[in-house]
């Protein structure tokens, strides 16, 4: 049976839509900006940090922190966007600054900061990757190649969190055929998919969150039949309550 995993976004500041939002999700997804908020069946977290970067003692503290308060999470996923150690932004995307991290550097850091969590938290927490955009400026070199992605989950057995937007934008700026693409990363090993829709351009698509229609729904469910293990499914569309709730329920029908 297919799962909706809905973020704790901003929408849940409002009680009644938090209260509606849950009712139509199997589950909660943690987000960072509302750590603060608690609710029934939060048993994942979506982590803005990088795997694949150097973890700070600050971040470590932070993480703990997090973990001990949330104590039914059984599902934590975490980014690789960028190569860089600096997040300097420019028009919404990365541009190389500060030291710049070889393949095999954060290959280093990803089994270094996996090796931690397990350590430091031994109950049962199944730790995922998510795959990122890919925009041209060399802040986003290594980090969206599907051989790159594969290797980092399968070295430090991971789960994969796909997100089809993402993909979708970094077939499209990468120029390479989506499919192709798809076919590199660990797809074997995805859980969880991310589903919004993209602006696909031309000139250069970008990951819009808007809301997903019944193209993207039959994207979703291709992949749905194709993989057996994938389970969870997360609607990330923060503008409208009510207009949220109800591609919740198309896609569960859709689905199930």
């Amino acid at each position: 049976m297919h799962k909706i995993v809905t973020p704790v976004s901003h929408l849940f500041f409002n009680k009644k839509n938090a209260n509606i939002i849950s009712k139509y999700s199997d589950y909660l997804e943690v987000r960072e900006r509302t750590i603060d908020l608690n609710f029934d069946n939060e048993i994942f977290f979506h982590c803005d940090e990088d795997l694949t970067l150097p973890w700070s003692k600050n971040l470590k503290i932070k993480l703990e922190k997090i973990f001990k308060k949330k104590k039914n999470l059984k599902y934590v996923t975490f980014q690789a966007t960028r190569c860089c150690a600096n997040a300097r932004i420019k028009d919404k995307v990365y541009i190389l600054s500060g030291r710049k991290f070889s393949r095999n550097e954060m290959l280093k850091e990803a089994r270094k900061n996996t090796s931690w969590i397990k350590k430091n938290f031994k109950k049962k927490i199944h730790i995922g990757l998510e795959n990122n955009n890919y925009y041209p400026t060399k802040a986003y070199d290594i980090i969206s190649d599907g051989d790159f992605i594969s290797k980092v989950v399968k070295d430090n057995k991971l789960f994969f969190l796909f997100d089809l937007a993402h993909a979708q934008v970094t077939a499209s700026n990468k120029k390479i055929n989506f499919y192709d693409y798809v076919e590199t990363l660990p797809m074997d090993l995805m859980l969880q998919m991310h589903i919004c829709r993209p602006k696909i351009n031309k000139l250069i698509s970008r990951d819009t969150h808007y809301l997903p229609n019944k193209r993207m729904f039959n994207e979703v469910k291709y992949f749905a039949d194709k993989y057996k293990n994938l389970k969870f499914f997360t609607i990330e569309y923060y503008k409208n309550t009510k207009k949220l709730v109800q591609n919740i329920k198309d896609l569960n029908k859709f689905l199930n």
